[in-house]
């Protein structure tokens, strides 16, 4: 990869103001700079509201002057859209698009400026700055789904942020903080019912006894999915058994959440748990052929402990946290409709990631603030399996499941890793209006060695309405435990030998904000990735392999316009052209342009009208698919809200896809189709839906 974007930064951020450190050595010269560069804000009575941002530096920060290119989604932003769960709330970020994945069991992709493969590792989700994975496949798990009730908001930085975070913060990363007790103020309930057979309940409560700040949280989510999701041709149909197909027939999307969160703090101390109980379908099934009854059981849980303190020396605000995920996944596999081919798989799997983290923050320096840590982590997968077919069932092909023991002849053995990592990072306030955050982060891991990973940042204050950035980060993945160890799988086969993937992007951005009520972003990238991991191969099964680099470009435009006390406009749009070096082409499945609309109308006292618009376009399909490409969409939505009614009691009415667009996300190519796929016309989203809320506060 070409290291020259690192040099070419260092020069543009640092060579040329180096001279300037200290105003002391030279006074003269910073007078010049300032005079010439760093005027800073000129009208001080343009006070602008700005929201505050963790995920970029590890500390609170304006999002203007964040050293990122972030997106931050508010509780207010969530319940005025009517989002009701993670997914919804992520498909507003510019750049971002959430598409279910083909081989990953219908689970979610988040695919940003293009760079995704089959399972998305590629994007780190923290809970209150916390990792949150599956070691087995590097990515939420199977069927993740989060509710939406306890989150206080939403952090999205688009490109690098393993200098800070550390593996699987590639393409970018999504920091979700969870309501504290002031927020929440009291208690809360609430009731959903929509189309689909959909419930959602939830109950929270916040308060302070006995001198712990308290905040606590579950919520309730069901539903049966939409049976108009029809699949029209399937597996069966490509190898001429379509007498015994299921298609036409509808993707299962059944799903059952239970979503649990506890917050305590007293003094300098911070617990958090987060836990999970979860049931889902499995949309086209475990072989591209629509059946039913799959579906994947899990749970799981998230805590950390941290002690802050900044009293107790000088200058130094020092930390420590303590952290313990555990998930765990029961899945249920049955590949064919049981009169074609009764082939049945019980795969079990058990994450344990646990870790330690220390952190010193001096600021002591002038003009500098100093960010030190150390931590190490550990990663425990262990396996469990039943199934009918292969060597262990030999006896008894196709009929009752056996338990596999024999660690031949189980789909993975029992894997372990550890990590040891350090970093530094300095925010360095070199003049007036000019900011450099600069820092490095080194991980040394246990079974494929070592990687160190720099990022810069240049924040300049332009003028009094207009913020700079310039960006430079490199990130990596580490192989996850599947993609490295899977075997005695008729679909997929690990490979030992694998390297992490590795990435490095530069962005130019721009803040505009003329007035209070308009703000215009504008942000341009390039990212070129290297070793990209996927399995590959025309026959199953298929290996996974560093198969890849990828080269992106792109362009995203944010506008946030209050045209009226009373409404205001939202929208951004999104380019992007990846192409994949190896092979010469386009990267496939992702949208090349994406536009999002979102005006709000509070039309009366305690009524609002919030409408949505996506328009998603320009997806292409792999080279050798004789497909066409995939169709465009246009989705609307629309909510209506009534707050305060009694001054505890709102309401709302939500329609998604009010006019019942047929819109698809692409099925999976593979060359032994003759129509290029085994669900050739891409897996249907759902229908017009419409669901009614209740809250009450009391």
């Amino acid at each position: 990869m070409k290291k020259y974007y690192w040099a070419t930064f260092l020069a543009l951020a640092v060579t040329f103001p180096l001279n300037l450190q200290a105003a002391d050595t030279d006074d003269t010269d910073v007078a010049a700079f300032e005079k010439m560069f760093g005027q800073g804000p000129q009208e001080d009575d343009m006070m602008r509201a700005d929201q505050l941002l963790v995920s970029a530096t590890g500390s609170l920060k304006p999002l203007r002057l964040a050293p990122s290119v972030a997106t931050v989604v508010t509780k207010e932003d969530i319940k005025a859209i009517g989002a009701t769960s993670l997914d919804e709330i992520l498909e507003t970020v510019p750049g971002l698009h959430v598409v279910p994945s083909g081989n990953g069991w219908f689970s979610s992709i988040w695919s940003i400026r293009g760079v995704h493969t089959s399972i998305n590792p590629q994007v780190l989700l923290l809970i209150n700055g916390v990792p949150y994975s599956m070691n087995y496949t590097g990515n939420r798990g199977f069927g993740y789904r989060m509710p939406v009730s306890m989150i206080s908001r939403v952090e999205v930085i688009r490109g690098p942020g393993s200098a800070l975070h550390g593996a699987d913060a590639y393409s970018g990363v999504i920091n979700v903080i969870t309501k504290d007790n002031f927020e929440i103020d009291g208690t809360e309930m609430g009731f959903r019912k929509g189309s689909f057979d959909t419930y959602d309940g939830w109950l929270q409560h916040g308060g302070q006894y006995r001198g712990w700040d308290v905040s606590m949280g579950v919520e309730w989510t069901k539903s049966d999915g939409d049976d108009d999701r029809i699949v029209e041709q399937d597996y069966l149909h490509a190898i001429g058994a379509a007498a015994l197909s299921n298609a036409p027939g509808p993707l299962d999307t059944y799903y059952e959440t239970v979503d649990t969160h506890l917050g305590l703090r007293k003094g300098d101390w911070d617990l958090h748990l987060y836990g999970m109980l979860s049931e889902a379908a499995l949309g086209p099934g475990g072989g591209q052929a629509i059946t039913y009854g799959n579906d994947n059981d899990g749970k799981s849980l998230l805590v950390d402990l941290t002690y802050r303190n900044d009293h107790l020396l000088t200058d130094w605000d020092l930390s420590c946290r303590l952290y313990y995920s555990y998930i765990h996944y029961d899945s249920f596999l049955q590949f064919f409709p049981s009169d074609f081919l009764n082939m049945l798989g019980n795969p079990i799997y058990t994450s344990e990631d646990g870790g330690t983290e220390f952190v010193a923050i001096y600021d002591g320096f002038r003009s500098h603030k100093l960010r030190l840590g150390i931590g190490w982590k550990n990663y425990e997968f262990e396996p469990d399996q039943y199934k009918n077919f292969g060597p262990a069932a030999a006896a008894d092909p196709f009929g009752s499941m056996v338990h596999i023991t024999d660690q031949d002849l189980i789909y993975i053995s029992d894997a372990n890793r550890h990590v040891f990592y350090g970093l530094i990072q300095d925010e360095w306030a070199m003049v007036r209006g000019w900011e450099l955050t600069a820092g490095v982060r080194y991980d040394e891991y246990s079974d494929f060695g070592s990687t160190v990973n720099p990022r810069a940042a240049l924040v300049w204050e332009t003028r009094y309405d207009l913020i700079t950035k310039l960006l430079y980060g490199q990130a990596f993945r580490a192989p996850s435990f599947s993609e490295q160890y899977v075997k005695n799988n008729p679909v997929s086969i690990g490979n030992a030998d694998l390297t992490a993937e590795e990435i490095e992007t530069l962005e130019l951005a721009f803040d505009y904000q003329p007035t209070v009520d308009v703000r215009i972003k504008l942000n341009l990238f390039h990212y070129e990735a290297d070793d990209l991991i996927d399995y590959t191969g025309s026959t199953l099964p298929q290996i996974a392999n560093n198969y890849a680099e990828q080269k992106g470009n792109g362009v995203e435009i944010e506008l946030d316009w209050q045209l009226h006390e009373d409404l205001r406009l939202r929208s951004n749009f999104a380019y992007q052209r990846s192409e994949n070096k190896t092979l010469d082409n386009v990267v496939h499945d992702a949208p090349e342009m994406q536009f999002y609309l979102n005006p709000h109308w509070d039309f009366t006292t305690d009524w609002s009208l919030d409408g949505q618009y996506y328009w998603i376009a320009d997806r292409n399909r792999e080279d050798a698919d004789p497909r066409d490409d995939i169709d465009d969409y246009n989705l609307v939505n629309l909510t209506l809200r009534r707050n305060n009614i009694a001054d505890h009691v709102e309401c709302a009415v939500s329609v998604r896809n009010i006019f019942d667009e047929d819109a698809r996300e692409p099925s999976p190519y593979d060359s032994a189709s003759p129509a290029g796929a085994y669900i050739p016309n891409d897996y249907p989203m759902e229908g017009r839906g419409i669901w009614a809320e209740v809250r009450i506060r009391f």
